[in-house]
């Protein structure tokens, strides 16, 4: 009796799954992944870092997407990784971190790219990148259905800046009033790809928000995040006259983060901070002390 009540449950799993011993090709495989962020440390920091996952799982036999998922912030607290049921074969999964409002993302395999929405439509100007973080994973499910463990690894896919104007807010310009001003940072990746490679053969600039620095009366700042850029390639900060986007000053930060020894290049928090000061004669370009910057500045 309890043999037959036993080949009558094997009998049901199978129909419910699908899943024949002889014919694997229906059965799927748990994938147990945890999620890893350890910055410039040796310390696990995803949980301060990190809100948010969407990850694609691509089979590597077609390159056709198997799975998407995007985990919550809640989600993420509760397990910080995923569990996934896979067929047997091979698989490359794709994690992006903290993907929102500015960020659009392309997921066909072979033309897959990150970018600001803007990107995609070019009606707009860039405006600064989410804090954008990467991880890539291969891995094999067997046929014999054995259990899958990894870890996502994840690195930084954005640089932080931070600019001060100070003396900029109230100065009066030649006409006698007040002199209003954009700032455009130039000559940054449009995009990055799905191996987390910014585009080397289109570029764009970034026109981030000038916000009142509530520190200083005379003084703007700005911050903003945009993708990663090596201290080698040329980009620059242009203050211009809104009326006619005349460049009223140019500060090269290639040139800045070499006089100031920055790097970001082997950095995964990489920050840059530039103090531009209006002066009666000219602008005087200075480093700007990240930490003197308030906590949860947006």
């Amino acid at each position: 009796m309890k043999s037959g009540l036993l080949i009558l449950l094997g009998t049901a799993f199978c129909l419910l799954t699908g899943c024949i011993r002889e014919d694997r090709s229906d059965c799927s495989c748990d994938v147990f992944l945890d999620f890893l962020y350890t910055g410039d440390g040796q310390t696990d920091i995803f949980p301060d870092k990190i809100d948010k996952v969407n990850m694609y799982v691509y089979s590597a036999a077609d390159r056709s997407l198997a799975g998407e998922y995007e985990l919550d912030k809640a989600a993420l607290t509760e397990h910080q990784g995923i569990h996934l049921y896979l067929r047997p074969g091979n698989y490359r999964i794709v994690c992006w971190g903290n993907a929102a409002d500015r960020t659009h993302i392309h997921k066909v395999y072979d033309e897959a790219k990150v970018a600001e929405p803007v990107w995609f439509k070019s009606d707009e100007f860039f405006t600064g990148n989410d804090e954008l973080y990467f991880s890539e994973l291969e891995i094999s499910v067997p046929e014999t259905l054995r259990d899958v463990e990894g870890t996502c690894n994840f690195e930084c896919s954005h640089i932080d800046m931070y600019v001060q104007l100070k003396g900029f807010k109230g100065a009066i310009g030649p006409d006698g009033h007040e002199a209003d001003i954009v700032v455009a940072h130039t000559g940054l990746p449009a995009y990055t790809d799905f191996f987390n490679v910014p585009a080397q053969d289109e570029r764009c600039e970034v026109i981030p928000e000038i916000q009142d620095d509530p520190d200083n009366d005379d003084s703007y700042i700005l911050k903003y995040h945009v993708l990663r850029f090596s201290e080698q390639e040329e980009t620059a900060l242009e203050i211009r006259d809104p009326e006619d986007n005349s460049t009223m000053h140019t500060v090269s930060v290639t040139d800045f983060i070499r006089d100031n020894g920055i790097g970001i290049d082997d950095i995964q928090e990489a920050s840059i901070g530039i103090r531009l000061i209006l002066g009666p004669i000219g602008v005087d370009v200075v480093e700007w002390n990240v930490e003197d910057v308030k906590p949860g500045f947006d």
